[in-house]
């Protein structure tokens, strides 16, 4: 069985009480279920990049290519294995709003290059397959972990979606530096309101430093989920090639942060540039606030809240690069004293101060952006709760009109029952008058003779008594009936106050 496929239980360096081999093999395994973990390519077709001694190359290795260079024993100053997976969704090419092309283009999210459609599903291939791929195969990969003695711990940044830093220095029997190691995963982000879409690239850059022969490898990963960080993709890989063809990089590359370095910049700069499209869309948002009724229904609160969810992951990244700065100086001052053996400050040469004064400008930058993306998620903050005290405004004013009209039909309600008591004695007398108490005219029937006259019962006054008994007694049932039902009202009223 071939050394390789045993890592990284087969590394003279492996300690079972310190590294989790179990847990690094799983994280490498062939197989792929989630765009968390890309597929391996059936044929490796990766970018190495290469300088010595003022000598840059940049080209790509097939398997057996790769193989040759492995097994070389003379190693560059810097060697960069760049790994670039195809990206989980394509969308790119499905765009065909001028608007969000244009937002995209504006604010320098893409390029303006032709970006290439996006490949045909293969006809057997089944719908829950992972699109996303390395460039690279499983055999070569460990190939190159194990030719490199690379610390099972950094197999989660390789294949997976860790961010966490980590080190190791490694020494010989004599107790002199052998090697020194870090890694550690940066994101750059950004969100694009117009799709809903968020554009970020994931950076893996895994550093060990060969103190014996004074050469460095870099294993790096560029992974997105969609190819909608096309620009910041190509300025980065346009970088490492300029970089390492040009012939001053012999001098820097005695320091290994040196490709760190390399990638904070672009970062920096990706992330002020996806700040301008909040910012823009929060000042508009702002105006329709202000711009009457029409305006107002405009505005989205759908997307104002994944704008300031946006805002608070860029936060988060931001002040996870501030921790990565911190720890790189750590590390780099480590690094000073270890392996350059210079422990007092004025021994050391011209590039530490160089990348001193570069991790300062990096945190202060990284510091003002930050607090600039804090400023417009509080005006995103600010404009929720504009929004909802407005609207709480519009809904009182709503029932304030609703508890007029309610008042005026509730007075035109009293008024008809008003009228309606008042006739209502009336009324009862006019049925009265039907009875036997009071008798009018009659016409004469057979033998009996008519009469013309208005005969009124001698207990008339049993009548009127009644009538007017009845009529107080109603209406001031009524008032009593009022009354009692206002104060209901006003008691319920100021137990809901009181609450």
């Amino acid at each position: 069985m071939p050394i390789h496929s045993q890592y990284p239980f087969s590394l003279p360096s492996y300690c079972s009480g310190l590294d989790d081999g179990s847990f690094c093999q799983r994280e490498l395994k062939e197989e792929s279920r989630s765009w968390r973990s890309e597929k391996y390519a059936p044929v490796s077709n990766v970018m190495v990049l290469e300088h010595d001694h003022g000598v840059g190359s940049a080209r790509f290795y097939d398997d057996g290519e790769m193989d040759q260079l492995l097994a070389a024993e003379h190693q560059p100053q810097l060697r960069i294995i760049l790994l670039q997976p195809t990206p989980q969704e394509k969308l790119l090419h499905t765009i065909d709003d001028p608007a969000v092309l244009k937002a995209l283009l504006t604010n320098e999210l893409i390029s303006d290059r032709v970006t290439e459609p996006a490949n045909e599903k293969v006809p057997d291939q089944r719908e829950d397959d992972v699109p996303s791929q390395l460039d690279i195969t499983r055999s070569c990969l460990l190939k190159i972990l194990t030719r490199y003695d690379i610390a099972p711990a950094a197999a989660s940044h390789i294949r997976g979606q860790e961010q966490i830093f980590g080190s190791r220095q490694q020494r010989d029997e004599e107790g002199k530096m052998r090697s020194f190691e870090f890694w550690y995963a940066i994101r750059a982000r950004a969100y694009v309101r117009r799709l809903g879409k968020e554009a970020d690239l994931k950076m893996t850059i895994v550093t060990r430093y060969d103190a014996r022969s004074q050469s460095t490898l870099v294993l790096l990963k560029y992974r997105s989920f969609n190819d909608l960080p096309q620009r910041l993709h190509e300025e980065l890989v346009e970088n490492l090639q300029a970089f390492v063809r040009e012939p001053t990089t012999a001098a820097l590359v005695k320091n290994p942060f040196i490709t760190s370095v390399m990638h904070f910049n672009p970062t920096i700069q990706y992330f002020r540039r996806a700040a301008r499209e909040p910012r823009d869309t929060i000042r508009d948002e702002e105006a329709r606030v202000h711009g009457g009724m029409d305006e107002f229904a405009r505005i989205d609160l759908h997307k104002l809240h994944l704008t300031l969810t946006s805002l608070d992951q860029d936060k988060i990244q931001m002040s996870f690069i501030l921790g990565v700065i911190a720890r790189l100086r750590i590390q780099h001052e480590t690094f000073q004293t270890l392996v350059e053996g210079k422990a007092s400050v004025p021994e050391r040469e011209w590039l530490y101060f160089r990348m001193e004064e570069e991790f300062d400008r990096f945190e202060n930058q990284i510091a003002y952006f930050k607090s600039s993306v804090e400023d417009v998620a509080r005006r995103v903050e600010r404009l929720l709760e504009l929004l909802f005290n407005m609207s709480s405004r519009i809904n009182t004013q709503s029932s304030t009109k609703m508890t007029k009209y309610a008042m005026h039909e509730s007075a035109s309600m009293s008024t008809i029952s008003v009228v309606t008591m008042l006739f209502l004695p009336g009324t009862f007398i006019a049925t009265i008058l039907g009875t036997n108490i009071i008798a009018g005219p009659s016409r004469s029937e057979g033998d009996t003779p008519g009469h013309s006259e208005l005969y009124i019962s001698s207990q008339w006054w049993i009548l009127l008594v009644l009538t007017v008994s009845l009529t107080v007694v109603t209406m001031g049932g009524w008032y009593m009936l009022r009354r009692k039902t206002a104060r209901s009202i006003e008691h319920m009223i100021s137990a809901q106050n009181a609450v």
